[in-house]
């Protein structure tokens, strides 16, 4: 993973001062790095070859950040990893600018390696990321979202991308057609519980670990599976209707939202959700070859229910 960060800084080094500067600033605020890790760990199951996966791997985590800025600006989010996000330090027009420049060299590393067929599934799957990034816009203030919609937009925005980087790392290391589908359904299941434990971390997490403000989503008007189970619920819907739709709830009413959601018991059911998808990534690990990696995979998987952040 060293060398994949170093990779990172290297291939987006610009000469353009403020492209530059809001890079250098992206970086530091670090990550986790899944994705690329997803890319190396799946690539274990086949002939392993660093210098082909390297820039694999650095490339999906450059991908990454580009969604984050543009993510950022449509949500006008303000802090991501606790400090300033693009848009809001360097400005909209900047920050477009820096996701378009992340985008165009994250598929020049990318296509320097990468093989046809696996560009066409790239291609499909940030397409994915679009719809259901525009699908969630569409559905920001508005309380009718079903549990099934916004499951298939967990899908389409988070589990597919990490989908993608557990069968590029193992598809482009030859694995076998079966350990490939394996790691994918792995991935698959990983990212359903990885976006629904971030959305509830969201109203139960610690602020100044996750580096943003708690209760972001809801604040912008995106409803997740709390919020979904609790309109849902035949004692709650009512309490929580009056806060659905509000452009600007002030800290009251964030509050309420918050004690509602757990009252309600969506934050359980939504805890019970994202175990289910867990549990499936671990059962589907047991199909796999016994190689150190999946030991690594089965790790992570038991970490993910438990972060903070």
């Amino acid at each position: 993973m060293g060398r994949v960060d170093n990779l990172i800084r290297e291939t987006l080094q610009s000469s353009q001062r403020t492209l530059k500067d809001a890079v250098s600033d992206l970086l530091s605020a670090g990550g986790k790095r899944l994705r690329p890790a997803m890319v190396l760990l799946s690539g274990r199951f086949g002939r392993y070859d660093a210098n082909k996966l390297i820039p694999l791997a650095a490339s999906v985590e450059i991908l990454h950040m580009a969604t984050l800025v543009h993510d950022d600006i449509i949500d006008r989010s303000e802090m991501r990893r606790g400090k300033l996000t693009v848009h809001s330090r360097w400005g909209v027009e900047t920050a477009v600018f820096t996701g378009d420049f992340l985008f165009t060299r994250a598929f020049d590393l990318m296509d320097r390696t990468i093989s046809r067929k696996n560009a066409r599934y790239l291609f499909q799957t940030v397409q994915a990321i679009c719809e259901g990034e525009v699908g969630q816009f569409e559905s920001r203030y508005r309380g009718e979202i079903s549990v099934r919609k916004y499951l298939e937009r967990t899908c389409r925005k988070t589990a597919m991308f990490f989908a993608f980087c557990c069968r590029l790392g193992a598809s482009e290391s030859g694995c076998r057609h079966e350990t490939i589908r394996h790691l994918r359904k792995f991935g698959l299941n990983f990212g359903m519980a990885f976006q629904i434990t971030d959305d509830l971390l969201d109203f139960s997490g610690n602020g100044t670990e996750m580096g943003k403000p708690l209760c972001s989503d809801y604040r912008e008007g995106i409803y997740t599976l709390p919020v979904i189970y609790t309109l849902a619920g035949s004692d709650t819907s009512h309490k929580i209707a009056p806060y659905i739709g509000k452009r600007d709830p002030d800290d009251q009413d964030i509050s309420m939202v918050g004690q509602l959601v757990e009252e309600s018991g969506g934050m359980d059911r939504s805890r019970r959700m994202a175990q289910r998808f867990l549990s499936r990534s671990r059962d589907i690990l047991t199909a796999l070859p016994d190689v150190s990696s999946r030991e690594v995979l089965w790790d992570l998987a038991g970490e993910l229910i438990r972060r903070k952040s």
